[in-house]
């Protein structure tokens, strides 16, 4: 992927951003390109060399389509049937987080949303659902071009209908 200035993209476990500039950056006494991010979030600033663009790294917003199929992952995962303890399951759901992949981020706010539909969920999944949470709304309102507060409330009743076994809300994807 080479990123254009302007071009909203994704940073693993940052969430979406934009690409203001393109620079040489001195480091150590010598310069290299980088691209300058701005976070959506908090507006905070990254400098990412072109080499961390990719699938394996900063990539682009997801298509309309692939927002549509995440958010139908979300709705469909149960509760596992044996979870392991704490580190396990912490170690995993942190690679899920970091993965990359919308799907995988999905599948892991389906099941935390499951777990929490029918036990209290630990501090630290409660802090791993809420980061997961917050980054696929943040990409999906991106990719939809859909108003952040609307996605978050169709993101809850999502989930509260996932939790009580009723269909799924519809993900909206026409533009506003």
């Amino acid at each position: 992927m080479v990123p254009q200035i302007g071009d909203n993209v994704v940073v693993p476990g940052c969430g979406v951003g934009r690409v203001a500039q393109l620079e040489n950056v001195e480091s150590h006494g010598s310069s290299s390109p980088m691209y300058k991010i701005v976070l959506h979030d908090d507006k905070s600033t990254m400098w990412i060399p072109p080499a961390r663009f990719g699938p394996k790294g900063v990539r682009g917003v997801m298509s309309q389509a692939a927002a549509r199929r995440t958010w139908a992952t979300i709705a469909s995962q149960p509760m596992p049937k044996k979870r392991a303890n704490w580190p396990k399951r912490q170690r995993r759901y942190n690679e899920q987080l970091l993965s990359n992949d919308p799907t995988v981020m999905a599948e892991l706010l389906g099941e935390l949303a499951a777990v929490r539909a029918a036990h209290h969920l630990s501090f630290g999944e409660r802090t791993i659902y809420e980061r997961v949470k917050a980054l696929l709304i943040a990409e999906v309102a991106t990719a939809l071009d859909r108003p952040r507060p609307e996605i978050e409330e169709r993101m809850r009743e999502t989930l509260d209908a996932a939790a009580a076994n009723e269909r799924p809300v519809e993900l909206i994807t026409a533009p506003h």
